[in-house]
């Protein structure tokens, strides 16, 4: 039986070493398992200060086994759910809230993958929270700049 690969210190150790040195005790961890989708790991960040933010900004990052929605061929490691502000309004969130950080068909020099670690995708979200506060700020869908470029919608259920 091949072990999960979020039950795997060879492949969680790296992936969590500098996000525990810089986060400290704000990052947690919980394993889980439900029959519909298997094996989750489930980071929770405390309080991600967020410029734009008054108040620091509660992140979750779940890794399934089996993810509940598509991955566009991408590996499950590789294709993590970020939550953050669940009732902010974006233009960049999928349907259950998370946050669309990434074109999933691009190529891994423009996305994350789980070989860049943790740290880099909590500041991925870091950077997405920003963008989002700017462009709520700027007039949200209501012709709210978006400051770097982003990727087109309207690929599958892609955010």
């Amino acid at each position: 039986m091949t072990v999960w690969y979020g039950a795997a210190a060879a492949w969680w150790a790296p992936l969590e070493r500098d996000a525990r040195r810089r986060c400290g005790p704000a990052l947690r961890h919980r394993y889980g398992y439900d029959y519909g989708e298997g094996h989750r790991l489930v980071y929770l960040l405390s309080g991600l200060d967020v410029v734009g933010d008054p108040d620091p900004v509660d992140v979750t990052i779940t890794f399934y086994a089996n993810p509940p929605y598509p991955t566009y061929g991408l590996p499950p490691q590789d294709s993590p759910r970020v939550h953050a502000k669940v009732n902010a309004t974006s233009k960049h969130r999928y349907p259950d809230g998370a946050l669309c950080l990434w074109y999933p068909l691009d190529p891994p020099d423009r996305r994350w993958t789980s070989d860049k670690g943790l740290l880099d995708l909590i500041e991925i979200t870091r950077r997405h929270l920003f963008l989002e506060n700017y462009w709520r700020a700027t007039g949200g869908h209501h012709g709210g700049e978006w400051l770097i470029e982003d990727a087109p919608h309207g690929f599958g259920k892609a955010g």
